[in-house]
């Protein structure tokens, strides 16, 4: 059997609504929140970017371009050779503006920022730019699958030409409009309730949330190296528990492992009793292995599961 490739992970920058951007003072404090909305815990944007740039950028570019510049310092790597991000949403705040903007001016003499900065590719196109990237960039925008394909990106182009070092991410923020829009159609929980006790009890719909996070993918380990990746699976609307425990079973036995292999279980459940049934009862046989969750950024209804073997 050929041997399967791997996928070294050699650098990583998240800024969410925990302190995860400091890796002298990775999650040592738990922030709460109880208003149904997760915002980013930000550092001091000037630490990552130059002030004259800083002050041209959006809150949310500001904060993406900050993670991916994280990522660049901890991986030690001087240049990239493409940049690939993922979205589910985009920039809302700036679209918002910029539609505002339309109808205020009468489609006339619009100022060109809000359009610029609310585009998909604004904050592929600005990291590009800050670290002097020519080479591949790209852009996915489909909801629950945008970053893992933007991942799976990365490992087709690292199956091409191993010696390319690629910077991998995905943002979304959040938005009072679409906060408001969601609440009515039961994607988000309409009564209020703390992070802390999300999984407490379920109920309909989730939390807003926003974030950022960049990771340095090469198919050669180095010093900075924080794991590797063997494999990837994607199953788009599962319609039964069956349907998706096959795949997982299947993206086992194509790595030669059963699941008593497996250390930590990492689920996506996001606290909505409809949305989570089937990786709820997934996890619920596998009792014995540690889990944990790790919410969709968006929270927003995802039809789609990814498993990933690291």
């Amino acid at each position: 059997m050929e041997k399967r490739k791997r996928y070294y992970v050699n650098g990583a920058g998240i800024i969410s609504p925990q302190l995860t951007f400091d890796d002298n003072q990775f999650l040592e404090t738990i922030q709460e929140y109880g208003n149904n909305v997760l915002s980013c815990v930000t550092p001091d944007f000037k630490t990552y970017i130059n002030p004259i740039q800083l002050r041209r950028l959006s809150r949310m570019l500001r904060i993406g371009l900050s993670a991916a510049t994280i990522c660049m310092r901890n991986s030690r790597v001087e240049r990239m050779d493409g940049v690939i991000v993922g979205t589910g949403y985009g920039f809302l705040v700036d679209t918002a503006k910029f539609l505002d903007e339309v109808l205020e001016q009468e489609e006339k003499h619009i100022a060109p920022t809000h359009f610029m900065q609310s585009t998909y590719n604004a904050l592929a196109g600005l990291v590009a730019l800050s670290i002097n990237c020519m080479g591949y960039n790209n852009s996915h925008v489909n909801k629950g699958f945008a970053f893992e394909t933007a991942l799976q990106d990365a490992m087709m182009q690292l199956n091409e030409n191993e010696s390319l070092n690629f910077l991998i991410g995905a943002y979304d923020q959040t938005d009072s409009v679409q906060h408001l829009i969601n609440t009515r159609i039961k994607h988000y929980k309409e009564e209020l309730i703390s992070n802390l006790n999300l999984f407490d009890g379920y109920t309909e719909g989730t939390l807003q949330g926003e974030g950022a996070a960049f990771f340095s993918l090469s198919a050669r380990p180095t010093e900075t190296t924080y794991c590797s990746l063997i494999d990837l699976r994607m199953i788009f609307k599962p319609e039964s528990e069956k349907e998706l425990n096959d795949s997982l079973q299947s993206l086992l036995s194509s790595n030669d492992l059963s699941i008593l292999d497996i250390d930590v279980v990492i689920s996506g459940e996001s606290g909505d009793v409809g949305n989570d049934k089937l990786i709820t009862g997934i996890c619920q046989k596998l009792t014995s292995i540690a889990q944990v969750r790790f919410k969709h950024l968006c929270g927003e209804y995802c039809t789609a599961s990814a498993f990933a073997f690291w």
